[in-house]
């Protein structure tokens, strides 16, 4: 499940009109609640029924989404700022079509050296065949 956005919530929806603005609350020495979606609908439709409306023109913050990581619920590295801050770019993964051989080469290492490609080698111990070898052979 992502995370609900303001601006995917239906406002006259009462199990939709503030899981938006229940995201990622401050907690204990800085630390984002994290709560399942399901129950961030059961606490919108508790703020409806109690006459809560959300006045667009008194809002002074907004949630940006995690920059890393998946855009789920349970990645709590969002954060709430201050209305209208530029959201900074996502990061992600290069795009490998536009590397060379050669950074290819490197980035595969790189994940081999971090424990990455563990999966590709079999259960007798011996390793996958080594990123090139297949095609000089």
């Amino acid at each position: 499940m992502s995370i609900p956005q303001q601006h995917e919530c239906d406002p006259n929806n009462p199990e939709e009109a503030f899981t938006w603005a229940l995201v990622g609350l401050p907690g204990p020495k800085n630390a984002p609640m994290i709560v399942h979606p399901m129950v961030l609908r059961q606490w919108s439709k508790h703020l409806w029924d109690l006459g809560f409306r959300h006045c667009s023109e008194e809002q002074t913050k907004e949630y940006h989404p995690p920059v890393r990581g998946h855009h789920h619920w349970l990645n709590g590295s969002g954060s709430w700022v201050e209305k209208g801050t530029p959201r900074p770019a996502r990061i992600t993964a290069p795009d490998v079509t536009a590397l060379t051989p050669q950074e290819r080469a490197d980035l595969v290492e790189q994940l081999h050296h971090h424990g990455d490609l563990g999966h590709l080698v079999n259960n007798q111990g011996a390793q996958a065949e080594p990123v090139g070898e297949a095609e000089s052979q």
